[in-house]
């Protein structure tokens, strides 16, 4: 079977440090199985730490289990909403001249925001070539700008996304979401049912590489608790800040790894506290070699109606492979902290909380941390690897072709 996935912001391990590396672990699993990706992405993204080569219109680079195209794009500021906004409407123009280059022959075509406009690509592939068109929603647009973002839902750019959103929810043939309550979101926006398919971000254990003889930024005397992701204001981090500086007098170090608009305001809050220390963001592997030598993960969300829907972030997954207990500052239904019994959940926003959780894991035994950390890792490895995942998309797509040519599988 060869795929084609249009994702504007897939990447691989050679360009950053993480992000956006879905699709490129999918295809080395998929393989095994004869299924082949052609995964084609924006060839400027303001995650890049390094930029691939673009020097015609479409560059191929062969991966295994497939290749990846990049899209020559112009660059743009990566805290400029503008530069993004017409990036994503550069990529789709651009779609359409890809057949003619590449002369594609794809059995199925799935399409990952952001951005939800590369899916009318994906509805073209599927009326001119008669495949189905799978929809793959890692973010809820446009209900996350307008929640997070402050973005009034009147706006007009609001307004043509919720048409947008209607219009490519309809016309998939099967939708995947990152989320476990997406389904809900779809029936409210379309009012009709749909097959979705949850399939949560995952992680690849290969990366996780202790390097024994590697010299710890983490004071081995001290417990420290880090929270690496970025730093954005859905993150909600100004709760870590102020918990953080509620246990100033303790012997308990935080580290915050990773960047965002958010940064700065979060290390002036920090600025009278030593017991913080703020890390430029990182690879992958070097996080995850830090957080294997860390006593707690932490992860924060803002209290919106946006997240009743669930989440899928990539933290969990580095702080359950290296076997952290994880405080959980949400209100989110399923917490994954919850579900993997790997840690504490408390109440988004309250920083007395947070640090009751901190102070309380400080005080527990070591092994009853430990055991806690085995919770999560142990549940990680069961549900959220490629490997795991690699077979839960095998099936979608084998049975999503099937159905469009008449045999239905179960």
């Amino acid at each position: 079977m060869n795929v084609l996935v249009i994702n504007q912001f897939a990447s691989a391990p050679a360009y950053n440090t993480g992000a956006g590396e879905r699709h490129y672990y999918l295809a080395s699993k998929l393989a095994a199985r004869k299924i082949e990706f052609s995964i084609v992405s924006g060839g400027v993204n303001h995650l890049f730490e390094k930029d691939p080569v673009t020097n015609n219109l479409f560059n191929e680079e062969p991966i295994e289990g497939g290749r990846l195209i990049w899209v020559r794009l112009r660059k743009y500021k990566s805290d400029s909403f503008i530069g993004r906004s017409f990036s994503w409407f550069e990529f789709l123009i651009k779609l359409f001249f890809l057949s003619v280059k590449k002369r594609l022959k794809p059995d199925l075509v799935l399409v990952s925001s952001m951005s939800l406009w590369s899916a009318i690509y994906g509805i073209y592939l599927k009326s001119r070539l008669g495949i189905p068109f799978i929809l793959e929603i890692r973010d809820i647009w446009p209900l996350t700008p307008v929640e997070v973002g402050g973005i009034s839902k009147n706006h007009p750019f609001i307004f043509l996304f919720k048409l947008l959103e209607k219009y490519v929810y309809k016309r998939a043939d099967h939708i995947i979401s990152l989320m476990p309550r997406f389904q809900n979101h779809l029936l409210d926006t379309i009012r009709i049912l749909k097959p979705v398919s949850w399939i949560p971000n995952a992680i690849e254990p290969s990366l996780l590489k202790v390097d024994a003889n590697d010299s710890s930024i983490l004071n081995p005397d001290r417990f420290s608790i880090v929270y690496a992701g970025a730093l954005g204001y859905a993150n909600s981090m100004d709760c870590f800040i102020n918990a953080a500086n509620l246990l100033r007098g303790e012997s308990i170090d935080f580290y915050v790894i990773g960047n965002g608009p958010q940064k700065q305001d979060l290390i002036l809050a920090a600025s009278e506290n030593k017991n913080i220390r703020f890390i430029d963001k990182m690879s992958k592997s070097a996080v995850l070699n830090i957080l294997t030598r860390a006593d707690a993960g932490f992860i924060s969300w803002m209290d919106l109606p946006l997240y009743q829907f669930g989440v899928s972030a990539n933290k969990y997954n580095d702080y359950m492979l290296a076997g952290l207990p994880i405080i959980s500052a949400s209100n989110i239904p399923d917490d994954p902290v919850c579900i993997a019994d790997c840690g504490f959940r408390v109440p988004a926003g309250n920083a007395e909380k947070i640090a009751e959780a901190i102070r309380k894991l400080n005080e527990m035994p070591q092994a009853e941390r430990k055991l806690l950390g085995e919770n999560g890792r142990n549940y990680v490895l069961a549900h959220n690897t490629y490997e795991v995942i690699a077979e839960q998309y095998e099936l979608c797509l084998k049975q999503v072709v099937s159905i469009r040519n008449g045999h239905k599988v179960f």
